[in-house]
């Protein structure tokens, strides 16, 4: 398995989603049909949420494949979206899916419908034939079984004898109880991230409402229907850790939803019954959505029981073989395979617009996700993945950092390397906030307690660029250096170093387990080869530059990699990544004891350990990482790649043919049967043969806890210094099982060469990406194209100047004796810094480029607004439905606090000081505007006595307008957990002016908010209109649009031109002709959705700096009380500063 066995011993129920809803269509065309896949996806809110967000009037088709290890997750969902279906109360269905306790109503409800769903999903067909099948498929007959396993368990729980019922009852209260001691003492903040930028104003209620649901199991206000809800649940009872209460401590009914327009429209603060409704209103239009969709047959939800990584594993080989029975497990703990519906996967997606991974990083790590989801994607150049995190893994002195340093190395090598971009870190601005997050981390660390989460996502999309070349010997030193980086710590001595101060507190901090195994490190391998199309002599050489290194590093003296290194060849060799010397010979020579009855001894064999029940005791209620053993007098090998399930294993076959059978204790993990754990290893290491190797029958096989010093620390004593929970000797026919084992298909095409790309002047070569010295960053882009075309080799020839335009982040254009030539790099480039090679006589053109980074001041000499030319779907700015989006009330409560605090934190510490010292910055003089805007239309300006509502930008170089911007209202962008400006554009031309008429234009002139920008900033400007075009447009584009003949966005970005096609003139803007001011340009505009752009925080420091002590200059975590001046680190030194700050500040103290 490509992730660390981790032990079981405490597993928590995540039946209610721990973040607001987003919409999972809102980076992808408005038009096209979609399959959207979400990996780990926990309960239905975001599949509901982007139905919602569509646009009443839309016809494309959503396919979703919802994939979760958790049966029990999708049971639920399955339950909730027939009750939708069925058009049951939303109040009762509202209560069954998020209420711990019901009452009499809602039980015989839920009873009733589990019923229903029992009948139908009696046979396969019968489900596919039901009045559910033709929304609600089943990807695997696998998962309909577990499915309605529990539908069954769910209606018959409250006719259970009274005994058992009255146990599963007072169990699951005394585990609430317990959390209530143990948890929920303290104020609580998490379940306040959904009120995004009001998240402060509203931690204190949602506290409170978020203890009243772990007291009383419901959402209820009144107390008499609290006292009704006095039934236990049966859909939290069951799941995959057993009977019981394993609902995690932190679940919320409130979270999924969004709560700023709660509480940011209100005029008082909002109470619990506030709340309540506004959850149960955005509950109800999330079903209507939802029933809309089913009754026109426009929407598909595919279940898909399976682990994440198994899922997503049968999916690619499905794909790319067109194998539906495979030999993946469905999860760790299971010896079931996963075996697809062969009819349903004749038309069902194997790779998808959009891939959701939820916070799967937190549980499986980053470079697992990116390695198992990126394959899914479709190739058709538009997909999107997104990634999340809500752990600190780690660096809790710095969260926001934390997800660069997840990657183990730098993010542009990665991306160049995957293929896939972080758009913001592309684009140097998001527009998504995470302010709030960052004010809440920032308020925690203060009081000197470790922050535990920090909600991260980010949006991956391509670049349309072929695959670069990398030299090899780059490549296999980079590729040893991740692997160093990643395993490094195993070993203690380097661990004590990494950590010389709190080595446990390091340990802890981290959950003391690592999402690595070698099995992990092999998949990244493989994938990265074939992600860049390495041909297989590229390939060997790469890996023998690898194993140089490790040969002669300091890394490979140290005990823990030696121990792993045999675990580590077998892998590459089992998965077809590569194999060592000593395992190229097909088979060893048969030796007279373990192989002794086998014709032919393969490289590579699969051995069983049986683990007796009780000596798993020592585990309980722990979730270490598990390994196996292989031990004698000379070796001791580790083995991390461990499958395990319950159950007997039998020996079958013949002593010339060994095979096995297995028979799983359905009970699994509550069950008596013992464990039976499996794992791939060399042959080699079981024959005796040659000097070093243990004598077979001097060999034992063990199940040991991974060492680590929190490990060594609790168990060495109970365990012993190997951390052995169970071994057996290598003959021990009872407890050992030795089957040989074959490898899987290499992977190699039959020709992996990147070819040739043509152009006007010439073809070149595939791009070649250049790493620096030490190979641990990108250093240059090289293209080198041979000169074919005979006007452009007699230019050359000529001397004639090669002139270099940038198109885009990427992509390059050559000019060359009238001929063109555009050249596409792997990632954003510096295309003012290029370099040319030039052979005039041999004729050809190399030119060189630097990577680009998006965070350093001064003019942006590209577009960094761009916009797909095919589906015009903008690159870095998600889209939006703004009549889905909630009018924000300008007249609300405590508005000119919040907004302000939240429009304040856009910019970096480095655009902040650009700002002040009025430097030079593109997207630092974008945000301004747009802040100011927003500060004026809002009427949070102090001096300005009303909300203004029309704008025009005025450049300072030649004081001209030409556009005016119209401002109708503020919406909620609830996904994004900011503001918009619902507003409409009006550009503008001598002729157009001239169509308007000069009355209308000086009335108009009365009411305007005249905007300075700054030289050259207009035509930023005039790229970003477009993209506010297009995130928010409802209608379609014509035949005969200026951009598709031009072939260009925007048109132009000249002053007193229009950037805009003409397709959008005149729609969707009803609201310009209710205000007699606006009428007569009411054709002439065009629908405009204006928000905030925010720094990206895991790249720049955003807000302001630590303060530090005025005495000492250390850290001050509190400032003076009464001045809320001075700051100090200690009252040591407000003592020492006592008689300065009293004189200083001494009108503050005469008050």
């Amino acid at each position: 398995m490509a992730h660390s066995f981790q032990w079981p011993g405490k597993r928590f129920f995540y039946a209610i989603g721990n973040t607001s809803a987003v919409s999972l269509a809102r980076d992808v065309a408005p038009d096209q049909d979609l399959s959207l896949l979400l990996l780990g996806c926990g309960d239905l809110r975001n599949v509901l949420f982007t139905l919602f967000s569509e646009h009443e009037t839309a016809t494309r088709k959503l396919d979703f494949t919802c994939v979760d290890y958790e049966p029990a997750i999708l049971a639920r969902n399955v339950l909730l979206l027939s009750m939708i279906i069925d058009d049951k109360d939303a109040e009762n269905v509202f209560d069954i899916f998020f209420h711990l306790y019901l009452e009499k109503e809602s039980l015989a409800l839920l009873v009733s419908q589990c019923r229903i769903l029992f009948d139908a999903s009696a046979t396969f067909q019968g489900w596919k034939e039901s009045r559910y099948g033709s929304t609600l498929r089943m990807s695997s007959e696998h998962t309909l079984t577990e499915l309605r396993r529990h539908w069954d368990q769910y209606a018959k729980m409250h006719a259970l004898p009274n005994p058992e019922l009255c146990t599963i009852v007072a169990d699951f209260k005394a585990v609430i109880t317990e959390y209530q001691k143990q948890y929920h003492h303290l104020g609580v903040g998490h379940t306040s991230r959904s009120a995004g930028p009001l998240m402060l104003h509203a931690s204190e209620i949602l506290s409170e409402c978020f203890h009243d649901f772990w007291k009383f199991g419901t959402t209820f206000v009144s107390p008499t229907r609290r006292s009704a809800a006095n039934l236990l649940n049966p859909t939290f009872v069951y799941t995959q850790a057993g009977v019981g209460c394993h609902v995690h401590y932190g679940t919320d009914p409130v979270m999924p939803f969004h709560l700023a327009p709660i509480f940011g429209n209100l005029h008082a603060a909002p109470s619990r019954s506030d709340i309540v409704n506004g959850i149960h209103t955005q509950f109800r239009e999330w079903c209507s959505a939802f029933r809309r969709y089913h009754q026109r047959g426009l929407c598909v939800v595919r279940v898909f029981f399976a682990d994440a990584i198994f899922g997503a594993s049968a999916l690619r080989v499905c794909n790319e073989s067109g194998a539906m029975h495979t030999r993946i497990p469905v999860c760790q703990g299971r010896t079931e395979t996963i075996k697809l519906d062969e009819e349903e996967y004749r038309r069902a997606p194997l790779v998808f617009d959009v891939v959701d991974t939820s916070n799967l990083d937190d549980y499986i790590g980053l470079l697992n996700v990116l390695v198992v989801s990126i394959p899914l994607l479709s190739s058709s150049g538009n997909g999107v993945l997104y990634l999340e995190s809500l752990r600190i893994q780690g660096h809790v002195d710095n969260a926001p950092k934390d997800l660069t340093e997840r990657f183990h190395a730098d993010l542009t090598v990665m991306s160049v390397l995957f293929r896939l971009y972080p758009v913001d870190f592309i684009a140097g601005y998001s527009t998504r906030s995470n302010i709030h997050e960052l004010l809440a981390y920032r308020s925690v660390a203060a009081q000197v307690v470790d922050p535990r989460q920090y909600h991260q996502t980010t949006t991956w999309k391509t670049l349309r660029s072929d695959p670069p070349v990398v030299e090899s010997w780059q490549l296999g030193t980079f590729l040893y250096d991740l692997y160093r980086s990643l395993f490094e710590e195993e070993d203690y001595e380097t661990f004590s170093q990494h950590h010389p101060t709190g080595t446990m507190a390091a340990v802890e901090s981290d959950g003391c387990r690592s999402h690595y195994c070698r099995e992990s490190f092999v998949m990244l391998l493989k994938f990265v080869r074939d992600r860049l199309q390495i041909s297989r002599e590229q390939w060997i050489a790469v890996l023998d530059r690898f194993f140089s290194i490790h040969c002669f590093d300091g890394l490979n003296s140290k005990k823990m990699d030696t121990l792993h290194f045999h675990d580590f060849c077998g892998l590459l060799h089992f998965h077809g990544v590569h194999t060592v010397d000593h395992y190229r010979l097909p088979y060893l020579t048969p030796n007279k004891e373990l192989f002794r009855a086998w014709p032919k001894v393969p490289p590579l064999v699969r051995v069983f350990l049986t683990v007796p029940r009780e000596k798993l005791d020592v585990l309980t209620d722990a979730t270490p990482i598990l390994h196996a053993n292989m031990m004698g007098p000379l070796m001791m090998n580790v083995f991390s790649s461990v499958h395990a399930a319950f159950g007997v294993i039998s020996r079958m076959g013949t002593p010339a043919n060994p095979k096995a059978s297995f028979e799983e204790d359905p009970k699994g993990f509550h069950g008596t049967k013992p464990l039976v754990i499996s794992f791939v290893m060399p042959a080699v290491l079981l024959g005796g043969q040659g000097p070093g190797y243990d004598h077979p029958r001097d060999i034992s096989i063990g199940l040991n806890m991974k060492s680590n010093p929190m490990n060594s620390w609790h168990y060495v004593e109970k365990l012993g210094p190997y951390l052995e929970i169970h071994s057996a000797a290598l003959f021990d026919k009872e407890s050992v099982l030795v089957l040989p084992e074959q490898p899987l298909p290499s992977g190699f095409s039959t020709n992996m060469n990147i070819p040739s790309v043509s152009g006007q002047i010439g073809s070149h070569s595939p791009i070649s990406a250049n790493f620096n010295e030490e190979c641990d960053l990108m250093e240059s882009f090289a293209a080198k194209i041979t000169v074919e075309d005979e006007l452009a080799k007699a230019a050359l020839q000529s001397s004639a100047v090669i002139t270099v335009h940038q198109l885009s982040y990427n992509v390059i254009q050559l000019v060359l004796g009238g001929r063109t030539q555009e050249v596409s790099f792997p990632f954003p480039v510096a295309g003012a810094q290029h370099r040319l090679r030039v052979a005039r006589k041999s004729l050809w053109i190399e030119i060189i480029v630097p990577p680009r980074s998006s965070f350093v001041p001064g003019r942006v000499d590209i577009n960094p607004f761009s916009i797909a030319i095919g589906d015009l779907v903008p690159w870095s700015v998600h889209r939006l439905n703004l009549e889905r989006l909630p009018v924000l009330n300008l007249k609300s409560r405590k508005l000119d606090q919040w907004l302000g605090v939240h429009l304040g934190a856009t910019f970096s510490e480095r655009e902040a000081t650009v700002r002040k010292n009025k430097g030079v910055d593109t997207i630092m003089f974008v945000k301004d505007i747009i802040n100011s805007i927003i500060v004026y239309a809002s009427g949070i300006q102090p001096e300005v006595s009303s909300p203004q509502r029309v704008f025009t930008l005025v450049d300072q170089a030649t004081n001209k307008c030409d556009t005016v911007l119209f401002v109708d209202q503020f919406r909620f962008d609830l996904s994004a957990h900011t503001i918009v400006c619902d507003g409409f554009i009006l550009p503008m031309s001598f002729e157009r002016m001239l169509q308007i008429g000069p009355l209308n234009l000086q009335e108009l002139l009365k009411q305007m908010i005249k905007l300075a920008v700054e030289p050259g900033e207009i035509k930023s400007w005039k790229q970003l209109f477009p993209v506010l075009v297009e995130r928010c447009r409802t209608w379609k584009h014509r035949k005969s649009c200026q951009y598709a003949i031009e072939g260009r966005v925007p048109l132009t970005t000249e002053m007193e031109a229009i950037p805009l096609c003409a397709c959008g003139e005149g729609q969707d803007v009803q609201p310009m002709h209710d205000v007699p001011l606006w009428k007569p340009f009411a054709k002439y505009s065009t629908r405009i959705a204006l928000s905030p752009l925010f720094a990206v925080s895991y790249v720049e420091n955003v807000g302001r700096k630590d303060r530090s002590c005025c005495v000492c200059r250390a850290k001050a975590p509190f400032r003076c009380p009464k001045c809320k001046k001075d700051r100090y680190c200690s009252t040591v030194c407000q003592k020492k500063d006592w008689d300065r700050h009293r004189e200083r500040h001494h009108n503050f103290w005469e008050k």
